[in-house]
């Protein structure tokens, strides 16, 4: 993981979460009301199941998007058969009964329809020597929103890599550049890769007016000076006073999306706060809120992170599709000789008095073979959440530390 303060490739307002794949497909259709509401709950409890996996490594900052993770293993998990598809399905927090392509394909349609916020783009690319199955294709188009195209991965790796850098780069306004940057990211083995780009765009509903020097608490003990915005205004605010901490929830422009701050009362209370995710769900604190007017001091920050998920998800459940010989895809292909060798995620967030911006990438690479003013100050260590209004987690964030 490294923290920057540099924006030179992030110059507008904007979320993006770049996701590639080699994808696989089949056809699940399930009650729509219903596993849409499950679904919502798969993704809190995997965007928690990952923070806490990825926090028994990670000591500082973390930045990640569940979503963007969720959204390319349940489209790997498509392909996927017999134990290969009930470890990916357990691992996101589905089970036969929810699991359900029509609900995602609701899922991405709300997420975009008539908001011009948030922006989805997903393409999938074929060896050309690489047959896979009818209903793959069709399915990715129909409940994913997939793209398809032919590419000839055996013969020239290196010039569909560059080819694979440049539709990223497209599709995330310039912001996302060489995504697959190591040469044997791409090889003639490469059978399937599916590139998924989510792209948003927002400022604050209510722009911080006042930005100032100010110290914030590392650890009790170690305190740094950052620049800290300030403002106060009626917003949406919990204290709880037995799990020891403050929520306060900044919305964004035409308020289709919200940031949460979850922040312990206690300058080294963190792991406590960590400690008791059981305890509480975040639709939960956001039903629970009233207005109050409310002081909030919060600083500038920007992370940027790099993951590597290979063991991070094959300790939540799904060492299979990492096995070659055991790994079962037959759902793309009749002999289904498929295994999944690499899955990395990079994100990017940046926070100003203005808005916020984000990044995220995932790949998978797979081988054939009111009254007096509430305080809000954050000036220690907090965790916080980019959601929908409806509380549907997009990104997930942990900051400790800032440079």
């Amino acid at each position: 993981m490294e923290d920057t303060s540099s924006s030179d490739e992030l110059d507008d307002k904007v979320f993006k979460s770049i996701n590639e794949i080699n994808y696989l497909s089949d056809n699940k259709m399930k009650p729509l009301t219903t596993n849409l509401e499950i679904l919502r709950s798969a993704n809190h409890n995997f965007s928690f199941s990952v923070y806490k996996e990825v926090a028994k490594t990670e000591t500082g900052n973390i930045f990640y998007s569940p979503f963007g993770i969720h959204l390319i293993m349940f489209m790997a998990s498509t392909g996927a058969a017999s134990k290969t598809f009930d470890e990916m399905v357990a691992t996101l927090h589905l089970n036969e009964t929810s699991y359900s392509m029509e609900a995602y394909r609701q899922l991405l349609e709300d997420l975009t329809s008539a908001n011009y916020n948030l922006k989805l783009a997903t393409g999938m690319f074929v060896d050309t020597d690489f047959d896979v199955k009818d209903s793959f294709v069709e399915n990715s188009k129909k409940y994913l929103k997939s793209s398809m195209e032919k590419l000839d991965f055996r013969n020239d790796p290196e010039r569909q890599r560059r080819y694979l850098n440049n539709w990223v780069l497209i599709q995330t306004n310039n912001k996302i550049k060489d995504f697959f940057s190591c040469k044997d990211s791409i090889t003639k083995d490469t059978a399937l890769v599916l590139v998924n780009a989510v792209h948003f765009k927002s400022d604050w509903a209510h722009t911080f007016k006042h930005v100032y020097d100010d110290f914030f608490y590392v650890t009790p003990s170690n305190k740094v000076t950052v620049k800290m915005m300030t403002l106060t205004r009626d917003f949406q605010y919990l204290h709880d006073t037995v799990l020891k901490f403050k929520a306060l929830e900044l919305p964004y422009k035409h308020h289709g999306f919200k940031m949460t701050i979850l922040l312990p009362d206690d300058k080294n209370g963190l792991k406590n706060l960590e400690n008791n995710f059981s305890k509480f769900k975040i639709h939960e604190i956001s039903e629970k809120m009233t207005q109050n007017y409310v002081k909030v001091k919060l600083p500038r920050f920007k992370i940027i992170q790099s993951l590597e998920l290979d063991k991070t998800l094959s300790n939540l459940g799904c060492p299979t599709m990492f096995t070659p010989g055991a790994a079962n895809f037959s759902n793309i292909v009749e002999d289904g000789k498929l295994y999944v060798t690499k899955i990395s995620h990079k994100a990017y967030v940046d926070v100003n008095e203005d808005g916020t911006e984000a990044a995220a990438v995932t790949s998978i690479h797979m081988n054939a073979g009111s009254g007096r003013s509430k305080d809000f100050i954050v000036d220690h260590p907090f965790i916080f959440f980019i959601s929908t209004m409806c509380n549907f987690i997009l990104f997930v964030g942990r900051m400790t530390k800032i440079d």
